[in-house]
């Protein structure tokens, strides 16, 4: 996936959505991504109800802006969907992540990084990465 994500930065020290998003942006994309679409008030039903309507408000309107979701108005409220899927965004976040390791400063870094790392978590993730290698060659020369 080429395409450009709005994340502008990764949390490293984070977990889950956290990573890019702040807490509170992180719990209302889940909601978003689960309701398919819904108005602030929906999202504050869905959470629970504990959470402030103008504060809910506020931080959906900027992920509108960022371009992380979308509004329209049908009737008296805004109505908020996501402008991609979960899946397509971390995919998007990945992407750039791996292809700023991957520039000439830091890809034999990475690279080090990525053999150690798997093998030190899993073994078998190094056959999977050999599978995948040769497989992308196999694929490349039948073209």
């Amino acid at each position: 996936m080429s395409q450009t994500t709005p994340i502008q930065s990764f949390k490293l020290d984070e977990q889950g959505l956290t990573h890019i998003f702040g807490e509170l942006e992180a719990k209302l994309m889940k909601a978003v991504w689960t309701l398919e679409q819904a108005s602030v008030q929906g999202v504050i039903d869905y959470l629970g109800g504990n959470l402030n309507y103008k504060t809910t408000m506020t931080v959906l309107n900027r992920l509108t802006e960022k371009g992380i979701l979308k509004r329209h108005k049908p009737d008296r409220a805004f109505i908020y969907t996501a402008t991609t899927s979960r899946d397509e965004l971390l995919s998007g976040v990945f992407d750039r992540m791996v292809r700023g390791m991957l520039d000439d400063d830091f890809r034999q870094i990475a690279l080090v990084q990525m053999i150690e790392t798997a093998e030190a978590l899993d073994p078998n993730i190094l056959d999977d990465m050999s599978r995948l290698i040769r497989q992308r060659k196999e694929d490349a020369q039948g073209t």
